[in-house]
């Protein structure tokens, strides 16, 4: 009897050894970092403000972003944030400007700065990255107008 339960209790361990030794080896390995959770939080919280615009092009470039930083590509997760950018600033979907700039607040506050700006001098950029920073300055600039105009109405 006792031998019988020595073999059960082999046999148990071993589709418990090969779980765990198949098993991925870090958990973190497959989870998108923080930053893109917020971001589409607030595309989904205007989303569901707006009254008009398509959001669907938004969450599927964030989807390009999460994909890339999963698998640690850098100039994945830099090419694909330009590209939402390049989406807040043309509206792309019919999304109000009100929508787009919240949006964009939320980047600025959420993103990396690794991952948004360029960490060389500006004569050292690439077209891609001087196309980046321009967007960048000219959403801020708007930003800033519209908030200066909204502290004047009151």
């Amino acid at each position: 009897m006792a031998r019988f339960f020595r073999q059960l209790a082999f046999l148990l361990t071993i589709p418990a050894w090969m779980a765990v030794s198949l098993g991925p080896v870090d958990a973190n390995a497959w989870i998108a970092p923080p930053w893109i959770d917020k971001i589409a939080l607030m595309v989904m919280e205007q989303k569901n403000l707006s009254t008009s615009g398509n959001f669907a092009p938004y969450f599927q470039q964030l989807e390009v972003v999460s994909e890339a930083a999963v698998k640690g590509e850098y100039n994945g997760k830099r090419k694909g944030m330009n590209r939402f950018l390049e989406m807040l600033e043309t509206r792309e979907g019919g999304i109000s400007a009100d929508a787009a700039h919240k949006i964009f607040s939320a980047v600025v506050k959420s993103v990396p700065y690794a991952v948004l700006l360029p960490l060389k001098s500006e004569d050292k950029l690439d077209p891609e990255e001087k196309a980046l920073v321009e967007r960048m300055k000219r959403f801020s600039a708007a930003i800033k107008d519209q908030d200066e105009r909204a502290a004047l109405a009151f």
